[in-house]
């Protein structure tokens, strides 16, 4: 049997694999360096009835994919596509930047790791409790509290590596306000999972780093709707 972060192959549902679906088995371990796309990110999941479950180590590149000709069933498919779009995606732009953004994303994780688990414990309770109830009110008040405290601690993390995070062309400023909208997009959302970018955080930044928060997006669609 493959171990967890190794390549994995076979079928789903008696398909074949997608060419784009993850090779890989998951959780990733912590010191996963298989695949030249991964990108770190620490996640909390909450169980059908909103607790907390053990944290784990997924990549921001990793979305849900529905199965060809089987709607229901779903596969880790790559946002960036298959082994030689991943391969190609980071030899033409890409390597530095994100062998210097897995470094400082482990240093936010673990400088972050306990409120983070806070945040996750208050959605929960917040998704637990019924709708336009004082619960669910406390509930809110509690996670926008614990939210401030985890952007304290973020401020802390952009003051320390504000200039490497500038030499990869990631504004300390912009990563501010991208968490601020990711934030209180979640906070307002019915489910835990992670919120998407929105099209005027993701103008904030440089445009050719726009690809590595939102990979697989046209290129040129925010300077489209830029210029509207």
């Amino acid at each position: 049997m493959a171990r967890r972060g190794r390549e994995q192959q076979g079928q789903t549902g008696g398909q074949a694999h997608p060419a784009d679906a993850c090779p890989y088995r998951r959780p990733f371990p912590p010191d996963f360096h298989d695949c030249v796309a991964y990108h770190p990110s620490y996640f909390i999941p909450l169980t059908t009835g909103y607790d907390s479950m053990s944290p784990v180590w997924t990549c921001a590149n990793l979305a849900p994919g529905a199965m060809p000709q089987a709607a229901t069933r779903y596969y880790g498919r790559c946002r960036i596509g298959d082994a030689a779009a991943r391969a190609g995606w980071v030899d033409t732009l890409h390597a530095k930047r994100l062998a210097g953004l897995r470094t400082l994303s482990l240093e936010l994780t673990h400088s972050t790791a306990g409120l983070t688990a806070e945040l996750m414990a208050a959605k929960g309770a917040q998704l637990q409790a019924a709708a336009e109830s004082t619960d669910r009110d406390d509930a809110t008040a509690r996670l926008r509290d614990v939210s401030r405290r985890w952007l304290v601690q973020l401020d802390g993390f952009l003051a320390r590596q504000g200039a490497a995070l500038r030499a990869l062309d990631f504004p300390p400023e912009a990563i501010r306000a991208l968490c601020d909208d990711l934030i209180e997009t979640w906070i307002a959302q019915p489910h835990g999972g992670p919120p998407d970018i929105s099209d005027d955080a993701l103008r904030l930044f440089p445009e050719d780093v726009r690809v590595l928060l939102r990979p697989g997006d046209d290129p040129s669609a925010a300077e489209r709707a830029e210029g509207q």
